[in-house]
């Protein structure tokens, strides 16, 4: 008896199978709040130099109670932006000369002439507004000035991670195993996040953070896998949105926390507790029953099997694996080729189709990290304007889950991404404020969608020998555009609105592009290297060279679809 007949007999989505479902879910939303926790970890928030920390206003009744106020009126110099939201400079001031005593009754104006005063950099540090936000990773390690760029740089390593923690736990599943990998990323992840919190400068906050993504993505992945080849195949789809919705549910979580949180070590500590619940179901939950039977172990997969189906109280055949079974498994996984990278340049159309689709992967993460981690520019309330930020991913979960089947997946991912692209554009021209907020979140909601439509879509472009690695490639270039996207963002202090053209147009191309690729609703999916060449292919591509068909064919006869369980360890 094949894994596909035998799934069936399981339940396709059983007791068991809500089990693991659910409990990848709730590390959905850990997910979420370890990615995002950033947002309001590096907040921005107004700061100063400490002028005349050493003076008092103790002999003037009248301004015991703004001497702050006083002190910056006289020694700080104007906002170095004529539209800036601070009254004074951030990072310079007036350098009090020799001989000055300080009185609140002489402003700047007033001594001038009689003084030498120059300009400076914050000689004494810098003081910061604490009406929002008490502590920040920038109020804490003073990341400002020379050294603002810090929080996007951190954030990007923590993109680092993810892609680093991609390659390795992907391969590592494969290697021991889903469950123990599962472990193994739950140490790294709950261990990382939880010793951020207590991280003494921002180069142990970086390191830590990488560490927790490093884990984060491990338990994703090998999770993600067992859960997808213990499900039937009619629920995987639905699975995968619903497990999107969770991810918005995170939001609502941190930013509900954030609002009555406000030091960033103790919402560090709320984000990062719970990922110690993950180890709870983990014993409980059955190593892959597909993985089993591909490294030959199948006595223990067929008591995995065994024991599944009597949670799910389902009863099965005396024999599920007969000698014929066996033998054809073991000669399969002797004979297979691996597929290779290269296949996907290989022949012109389906590279031309692979790196269209890389961008497009680049893009989406791009610009839904970029949008995420850039909710307080819009001018409105940072905690309510996170919040709507991820309430707009339900709708768009719940639209993409029916759009791809009523109208395809390439017109919906174009469009979607064009409509997208051009409201980043439009912010531009907006005012902060509510009108900016809700043309943004248009905005998310597009990209919201068509991120989890292009999953769909690269998945049955891809044929089968090659759609694990296809996805893979893919999957690299998303971690690509979550490291650029908080690099981009720092872009803004070159040119306020160099971000928003960034995302915009890249958006726009990358809809436009969208629409040079092949639609697969309703298609015959390519299970081999030469129909895979031959799907979507237009006119100008179609005199191969020979050689290359030689190739293919060659490919054919060995190329085995001998992984295709791993297929989700790109994600």
């Amino acid at each position: 008896m094949k894994l596909d007949e035998i799934i069936p007999l399981l339940g396709n989505f059983g007791r068991y199978q809500f089990f693991v479902a659910s409990c990848f879910c709730i590390i959905n939303i850990l997910s979420c709040l370890t990615t995002l926790s950033n947002v309001f970890f590096a907040a921005g928030t107004d700061h100063w130099c400490k002028v005349l920390p050493d003076e008092s206003c103790v002999d003037w009744a009248e301004f015991q109670d703004n001497c702050t106020e006083v002190k910056k009126s006289i020694f700080l110099l104007p906002p170095e932006k004529e539209q800036s939201k601070y009254m004074y400079s951030n990072c310079e001031q007036w350098t009090p000369p020799i001989g000055y005593t300080f009185n609140p009754y002489v402003t700047y104006g007033d001594v001038i002439d009689d003084f030498n005063f120059t300009k400076t950099g914050c000689v004494d540090g810098w003081e910061y507004d604490t009406s929002q936000y008490i502590t920040t990773t920038v109020s804490e390690f003073n990341l400002v000035c020379e050294e603002k760029n810090w929080p996007g740089l951190a954030q990007s390593l923590y993109f680092v991670g993810f892609l680093v923690g991609s390659v390795v736990f992907g391969t590592l599943s494969d290697w021991i195993g889903r469950k123990k990998t599962a472990i193994i990323g739950t140490v790294f992840w709950s261990v990382g996040s939880i010793t951020t919190s207590y991280s003494t400068n921002i180069y142990m906050f970086t390191a830590f953070r990488f560490i927790a993504a490093f884990g984060n993505i491990g338990t994703y992945i090998s999770l993600y896998i067992l859960v997808l080849e213990v499900i039937g195949k009619s629920w995987r789809t639905a699975f995968t949105m619903v497990c999107g919705i969770f991810f918005a549910f995170g939001y609502f979580i941190l930013a509900t926390s954030a609002m009555y949180v406000r030091e960033w070590r103790h919402l560090s500590l709320v984000a990062s507790l719970p990922v110690a619940i993950v180890f709870i179901p983990l014993p409980f939950m059955k190593e892959s029953i597909s993985w089993l039977v591909s490294k030959g172990k199948i006595e223990e997969a067929e008591e995995t099997i065994r024991r599944i189906a009597k949670f799910n109280k389902k009863t099965l055949p005396d024999v599920l694996f007969t000698k014929e079974d066996i033998q054809e498994q073991t000669d399969a996984s002797n004979s297979a080729v691996p597929p290779s990278v290269i296949d996907l340049y290989r022949t012109p159309n389906m590279a031309a189709k692979t790196i269209n689709l890389q961008y497009n992967w680049v893009v989406n993460s791009l610009i839904y990290y970029g949008l995420s981690q850039s909710t307080g520019d819009l001018g409105v309330d940072d905690y309510w304007a996170f919040f709507v930020s991820g309430a707009v991913e339900i709708p768009a979960m719940i639209y993409a889950a029916i759009a791809v089947e009523k109208f395809g997946r390439k017109w919906n991912t174009g469009i979607l991404e064009l409509i997208g692209g051009v409201a980043c554009l439009a912010t531009i021209f907006m005012s902060v404020g509510i009108w900016r907020t809700a043309v943004s979140m248009l905005g998310k909601f597009c990209i919201s969608a068509t991120y989890s439509i292009i999953y769909l879509y690269s998945t049955e472009i891809f044929p089968t020998p090659v759609r694990a690695v296809g996805l893979g490639v893919c999957s690299v270039a998303a971690r690509v555009g979550g490291i650029l996207s908080p690099v981009i963002l720092l872009l803004g202090d070159v040119f306020e609105s160099l971000p928003l053209v960034l995302f915009g147009s890249s958006a726009v191309l990358a809809g436009l592009l969208v629409f040079l690729l092949p639609e697969t609703r309703g298609q015959q999916l390519p299970q081999t290297l030469r129909e895979g060449e031959e799907f979507g292919k237009c006119q100008c591509m179609r005199k191969s060279p020979d050689d290359q068909i030689a190739i293919i064919d060659m490919k054919e006869g060995a190329v085995t679809d001998k992984k295709e369980g791993a297929v989700t360890a790109s994600l």
